[in-house]
Parts: C-alpha cells; structure tokens; sequence
C-alpha cells in the first residue's frame, strides 16, 4: 500500500509539473504573437503613395489607352483607385485639347490630354486604260483607301511639276500614250499619302495595228530619276515621268510647303512617342533636309528627311532615335536604342 501510495503522490505532482509547463508554452505563445503582431503592425503601415503626372499626354485619333498613360511613375497606390475625370465633351473620335482631372485619395490634379492625328491615310492604286480622248477622274485609278479617322479620302490628282517648275496637270492626258499619273489623297486632318501609277491610252481602237506614241518626253532635259538609293532615302519624289526637275529649284515654295508639313507631322510624332519613355530631361530635335541630285548630277529627283533627337539631363545627352523618313512616312533608323516603333 505504501508503494502505490508514493506512486499515486508522485504522479499528482508530475500532473502539476506538465500543466504549469504547458501553461508557460501557451503564455510564451501568446506573448510572442502579441509582439509579432505589433512589429508586422509596424512593418505593414500602408506606405504614402509616390506618384508623377505628366503634364501633358499625347495619343492619336481613335487609339485606346488605359489610366497609366498619365504617369511617369506610379507606386504604392493601386491604377485602380485612382479616378480620371474626363470633361463632357471628351471624344477619342476628334482631334483637340482636353483638361484631365486626376482623383488620388481625394485630391484632384489636372493633366491635358492631346489627340492627334499624324497618321496618313493608305492609298491603294491600279493602272487605268482608256482610249483617246476619253476623260478620267482621280478615283478611276483608286483600288481602296482607308484612314484611321474612319473618314472617307479626299482624293485628287496630285499637284506635281514638270522639269522647269510649272504644274503638271496629270487630268488632261488625251493623246495615245503611256503616262505616269500622281494621285493623292488627304484626310480630314491634312495628312497626305501622294503614290504612282499609269494611265494608257490607246490610240484609233478602229485600226489595232496604229502605233502608241507617248506624249511625254523621251529624253529628260534635267536626267531621269535615277539616282544613289543607297546613301540616300526620298521622303518626298518630285519626279515626273522619271524625269527629275532643274537644280534651281531645290527651294520650290510648294515642295518645300509640302515637306514642312511632313515634318512638323512627324514632329508631333516621335515627341509623343519620346514622351512614353519618361525619361527625365530635356528633349532637343534636329530637323534636316537634303535635296537629292540624280546621278548625272544634272536634276533633282527630291528630298531626304532626317530627324535626330536626344534629350539632356545635367552634363548627360543621350541618343533616342536617329532615322530618315520614306515615301510612306516610315522611319529608316540609323540608330534606335530604345526600339521606337517604325
């Protein structure tokens, strides 16, 4: 009895010894959650939001785009808290200016919004053969054309000139011949896309064996247009009939109105494009045109368009984009380190 005793004494006290070592545990457990909890408390403070509005945003006529275009910098805070107030009259369908309001954690910032429209419209064209002294119009030569504006295009023969200077009035071809024929076509915002194609015209359709003899010089006062396609890329072609124009005119008010137009387009264009890459400093573009000599070196064939741009920061100058402009508008890069679209 004295042993079982002492056994049952002893277990009591091993009972007590387990719970009070139990108890510590689950206080020690209890305690160290309270101060975690406290330090992650500490740790998980929502942090201020950090964020940089551009002042001015750029997009084209009818291009989606999402909140983010109008930060250069965006972090703690979530795009999706972040409210855009658009003015009534806000329309992506039409080219303007519009006030943009910015909503983070209710206060308001503004931000205005530019659409443009830089985008020339595509001209798809066919030869057209007709017989002597048949009229055509400028759309007889027209496969399609379509435009981002989603209008329709104003198409016309384009306003050429021949080798000394004068209009060439590509609508009053009548003799039996073949012929290099302009067109252009415009869209609302006056982006031009000017291409190339023939007009034949038979001769007596009574009399198949009657000879087509051209009505436009076989020779070329000034050369042809051949010229050196390897060094040099045309933005603009004055040719007419693959016949290039008198050196004297290398500053025609209406070619040169019309390469002015395509670089303040294309202006617009890459300070946009530049714009996206929220690179602090400040940007600086060079605009160059070069008349283009054929080969003979007796005639100008047209103009090459080159463009540089760099942006500066301090003492630091780094490169964007060196290119030339083509015929369709498309950039030809000599040196593009940050991948700008073609």
């Amino acid at each position: 009895m004295a042993k079982f005793f002492y056994n049952k004494v002893y277990n009591s006290k091993r009972t007590i010894i387990n719970i009070v070592i139990i108890a510590v545990c689950v206080i020690g457990i209890v305690i160290c959650f309270v101060v975690t909890s406290n330090f992650q408390g500490e740790d998980q403070r929502k942090p201020e939001a950090n964020l940089s509005i551009k002042s001015d945003v750029t997009i084209e006529l009818n291009e989606n785009f999402s909140k983010d275009i109008f930060f250069s910098r965006i972090e703690n805070i979530k795009l999706e808290n972040i409210e855009i107030i658009y003015p009534d009259d806000f329309d992506t369908k039409k080219v303007g200016k519009y006030t943009i309001g910015i909503v983070v954690d209710g206060k308001t910032y503004n931000s205005t919004l530019n659409i443009v429209d830089t985008v020339k419209p595509t001209l798809n064209l066919k030869e057209l053969t007709i017989n002597s002294n048949t009229s055509y119009q400028a759309k007889d030569f027209v496969l399609n054309c379509s435009d981002n504006s989603n209008n329709e295009c104003d198409i016309n023969f384009y306003d050429g000139i021949d080798e000394e200077g004068q209009t060439v009035d590509y609508s009053k071809y009548k003799d039996a011949g073949t012929y290099a024929i302009k067109i252009e076509a415009k869209d609302p915002s006056g982006n031009q896309t000017v291409s190339e194609t023939k007009l034949i015209i038979n001769g007596d359709t009574t009399t198949p064996s009657t000879p087509v003899t051209p009505s436009v010089p076989t020779t070329c006062k000034y050369g042809d247009g051949e010229y050196d396609s390897q060094n040099y890329t045309l933005a603009v072609n004055i040719t007419t009939n693959n016949c290039a124009v008198s050196l004297d005119l290398y500053k025609n008010s209406t070619i040169t109105a019309e390469i002015n137009k395509i670089m303040d387009t294309e202006t617009i264009r890459i300070q946009r494009d530049v714009q996206a890459l929220n690179i602090l400093g400040t940007p600086s573009l060079n605009r160059r045109m070069t008349a283009v000599v054929n080969k003979s070196g007796d005639g100008i064939v047209g103009y090459e368009l080159r463009m540089t741009i760099s942006i500066t920061d301090g003492s630091k100058s780094t490169l964007i984009a060196d290119y030339k402009l083509d015929a369709n508008g498309k950039r030809i890069f000599i040196s593009n380190p940050f991948n700008l679209a073609s």
